[in-house]
Parts: structure tokens; sequence; C-alpha cells
């Protein structure tokens, strides 16, 4: 029977993730934008996330929320991007890759617009 228990205690500790793209905490931590000149970190915020803005070329908008009122659902972030500078929020969707990356897609109108972002370690 210990041979058990030390079975299963090996395979949880070292085989099974701790964070797996389908946990709703996946998208905590900092990310960069495609061309690396902004850096955001999302964080819980009880029951929605938001993402701050740690690093930009405009330091005015440091410390602002990029999105916000971020709620996960079956493996999809839904939320607003806001636009600090032109005063201007659109609904956005994020979804973690297989790759790791996120998928960020904005929707304005009839436009859809999607950006890939890689976490920073």
């Amino acid at each position: 029977m210990k041979t058990f228990y030390l079975a299963v205690f090996i395979i949880t500790t070292f085989f099974v993730p701790k964070q797996t793209q389908n946990s709703r905490d996946a998208v905590l931590g900092k990310w960069t934008n495609e061309d690396k000149t902004r850096v955001v970190e999302f964080v819980n915020t009880g029951n929605s996330y938001n993402a701050i803005i740690r690093k930009a070329p405009d330091e005015s908008i440091v410390g602002k929320n990029q999105i916000t009122d971020i709620i996960y659902s079956n493996g999809i972030y839904n939320g607003k991007v806001n636009f600090p500078k032109k005063g201007k929020s659109y609904p956005c969707r994020l979804r973690i890759k297989n790759d790791g990356s996120i998928e960020l897609t904005v929707k304005v109108g009839f436009i859809n617009k999607s950006q890939i972002w890689t976490r920073i370690k």
C-alpha cells in the first residue's frame, strides 16, 4: 500500500502541471506585445482580471489598465481593451494558444484585429 501512495505522490508532484492552459489563472503574469514595445501584467481582481501597463514607449500610460473586466469561460477570456490616450474601450477576446502565447482579438465595429502576445519569464 505504501508503494501505491508513493507512486501517486510522485506522479502528481512531477508529472501534473501546476497551471494548465485551461486553468482560469493561466493568464496571470507579465506579457509583451508582438513588437516588444509594451509589457502588461495580468492581475486577479476578484471575479475578473485586469491587464495593467507596466512598460510602454509613452510613460504617461504606465500603470493604467490596458484590458479590464476580463472574465474566463470555457477556455476564452472576454473583456474590454482600453486605449487610454483616446479614452475609448472596445470588446476583446483572449485565448491561450497551445504554444503558451496569447491571441488577443479586438473588435471595432465589423473589424477584428488580432495580435499574439508572449509571456515574459
